[in-house]
């Protein structure tokens, strides 16, 4: 197996953020992709340094004035405010009211930032650049002839969606993958398993048919994105049918983990991909300071091993998990079920 980082993500740390109503520091930490460069290089895989996605792949997914508003905003504001460690926003488009783009930089901000845990600063566009084309350079090895191939994307990307950043992502790394695989196969399923719904990625697809996005995730009500994520969500126009959202209750641990797992793998192989792209979330697991599904590192051994047993070239696209002590059980666990069907 090989795995894929850009040297660009590495060593980024993101400025401090607002949480529960306080400033803290991210959890989206630096410390978060050395643990999965260690598990790779601990396991024995080979790494592999990703070139720089192309500025004509990345307008295929998201908006051209939102990339421009991710590589310029904070430099436009610190014109304004020469001593501000980053950009958020202080005010957000009103749902009374059809939202405008603004031309002042705290109004962009607002419109382009979907939250107060994703900071922007003159380092951020860098690094999501980098986590970018990591998944886009694992897509290749896959379409190139690999069974699988694993992208150390961090900062993550399934709740960035086409001109907006949310919850740590900016760039939609899973997106990015399924549009890559595109290029090649007239279907591709986008699978996501982390604790959070990937609302990014189902807003990118959900008035097509060519990509399958399926969830499964902490019910909405409860969990972030919140505005989200319920399974009465299918897909608008000719994407309706082809976004499967799976809720599952608080406290859910393996069987009923496994269960909704079993309705998506279900759907992945009626839809028949030429490529699955898997958004690996490993902040479902019990011990994740963000999670909430109590999945065991032996759940996700045996959500490996279902997904291997769908016999598709895969992409494994990682997401969130953030209690950084416990990342590598999960991640050697998922890993080494794939290695073995190589």
């Amino acid at each position: 197996m090989r795995a894929v980082v850009s040297s660009l993500q590495r060593g980024y740390r993101s400025a401090p953020c607002f949480f529960r109503g306080q400033l803290i520091e991210s959890q989206d930490t630096p410390e978060r992709l050395e643990a999965f460069i260690t598990v790779v290089r601990d396991q024995g895989y080979e790494l592999v340094d990703a070139p720089t996605a192309s500025e004509q792949l990345l307008l295929e997914v998201h908006d051209r004035d939102y990339l421009a508003f991710l590589r310029e905003g904070p430099e436009l504001w610190r014109e304004i405010a020469p001593d501000a460690q980053s950009l958020m926003p202080n005010i957000y488009p009103s749902r009374h009211f059809p939202a405008r783009v603004p031309q002042h930089i705290l109004g962009k901000a607002g419109y382009y930032l979907g939250d107060m845990v994703t900071p922007l600063t003159a380092q951020t566009w860098d690094a999501v650049l980098g986590s970018a084309s990591s998944a886009a350079h694992a897509t290749h090895l896959v379409l190139e002839g690999e069974r699988v191939a694993y992208s150390l994307c961090r900062p993550s990307g399934h709740h960035a969606h086409a001109d907006m950043a949310q919850g740590f992502c900016y760039l939609n790394n899973a997106a990015v993958a399924a549009t890559v695989a595109r290029g090649r196969h007239d279907r591709v399923a986008i699978l996501d398993v982390d604790v959070h719904h990937g609302n990014g990625s189902q807003h990118i697809f959900y008035g097509r048919d060519d990509v399958l996005f399926c969830s499964l995730h902490s019910e909405p009500d409860l969990t972030f994105p919140f505005f989200a994520g319920h399974a009465d969500e299918t897909g608008v126009g000719a994407g309706r049918g082809y976004n499967l959202n799976l809720p599952l209750k608080i406290g859910t641990g393996n069987e009923g983990y496994l269960r909704a797992l079993d309705i998506a793998l279900d759907r992945i192989r009626r839809f028949d991909p030429g490529l699955l792209v898997v958004s690996l979330g490993l902040d479902a697991h019990e011990s994740d300071r963000l999670g909430s599904l109590k999945v065991t590192t032996e759940g996700f051994a045996e959500i490996a091993r279902r997904l291997a047993a769908l016999g598709l070239p895969t992409v494994l696209i990682q997401e969130g998990g953030y209690t950084v002590a416990d990342l590598a059980t999960s991640l050697t666990a998922v890993l080494s079920i794939f290695e073995e069907t190589l």
